[in-house]
């Protein structure tokens, strides 16, 4: 790992941002339409294949087009910063031919999430460059207004600003947490573990979230995680949302969640890792951006997440 953190540049309006699409295929064109008008009423210029994706499967294109595509973004001096179209699947079948001394270079923004987490966290710890866990182009019209403000003062460059949420909830904590965070999408991350792209987790604060999941499901998953010893060193746990689709009314919705925030606090008894859970992340319409290989503070006091 890079030991000194780069920070990517700020965009500014009638910035380029290039949308770039390295996991799955767009299912709808009109949600990509909406995001597309959404960057361009914030001031900036969305560039993008005006021919769109062709689609290869489940995939945008080939991994060939797709990594090319991704790379022509980063080396293209009229593009600013990069967004990516959607999550899906994808970033794993590109992860060992990523030019991280590209990236490291250029210092552009990048910003996304889902199975995006994979490429921005290998961003993170291989190029050690700072990426933004945000809304993706086909979700920011899900957004609610405060989530599209904290991505519209992310992207210009003011990602420390602290974010205090209003029902969240501290499972484990006193005083304070403070480490570099990463992580996000659950599944994702699962996908990484005994490669090259897994990455250490001590002394780190990891965001956790997922969509669609059935509880057994996150119950495995988090499981082979405390077994892997992901756990064992981590200061810190932060729970985002876990939208378990529209089959479960609010009550199972509830009563899942706080299972999956006792699993988490009885599988990090031994750390004593802080846990804070409900946190406005994900799969959500209050999907608020965080700087992701940033030194995070959690604090216990004020249910403030903090950044340096």
């Amino acid at each position: 790992m890079i030991e000194t953190m780069l920070h990517p540049t700020a965009l500014a309006r009638k910035d380029s941002i290039g949308l770039v699409a390295p996991a799955g295929q767009l299912p709808n064109i009109s949600r990509f339409e909406t995001g597309i008008r959404i960057l361009s009423e914030m001031g900036f210029e969305p560039r993008f294949p005006r021919t769109m994706w062709p689609g290869y499967g489940y995939l945008a294109d080939s991994d060939t087009n797709r990594l090319a595509e991704l790379h022509k973004n980063f080396a293209d001096q009229e593009i600013k910063g990069l967004i990516a179209a959607r999550g899906g699947y994808g970033c794993l079948r590109l992860a060992g031919d990523v030019d991280m001394q590209l990236i490291r270079r250029e210092r552009k923004m990048m910003v996304g999430f889902s199975d995006i987490s994979l490429l921005l966290n290998q961003v993170v710890h291989q190029a050690g460059l700072l990426c933004l866990h945000g809304p993706v182009i086909t979700s920011l019209c899900d957004c609610t207004p405060p989530a599209l403000e904290r991505f519209y003062h992310c992207i210009t460059g003011n990602w420390g600003k602290g974010i205090t949420p209003k029902n969240l909830e501290i499972i484990r904590g006193e005083g304070e947490a403070k480490g570099m965070l990463v992580g996000g999408n659950l599944s994702t991350l699962m996908t990484v573990l005994a490669t090259p792209f897994d990455f250490s987790w001590e002394d780190k604060i990891v965001l956790l979230e997922d969509v669609s999941e059935p509880l057994y499901r996150l119950d495995r998953m988090l499981t082979q995680l405390s077994l892997a010893g992901k756990f064992d060193k981590v200061k810190g746990i932060i729970l985002g949302d876990f939208n378990f689709g529209q089959n479960l009314d609010f009550l199972e919705k509830i009563r899942n969640l706080e299972y999956i925030w006792t699993r988490i606090k009885e599988l990090t008894r031994t750390s004593q890792a802080t846990v804070w859970a409900n946190f406005p992340s994900g799969h959500c319409p209050d999907n608020l951006t965080l700087p992701l290989g940033a030194t995070a503070i959690m604090d216990c006091g004020s249910g403030e997440l903090r950044f340096e």
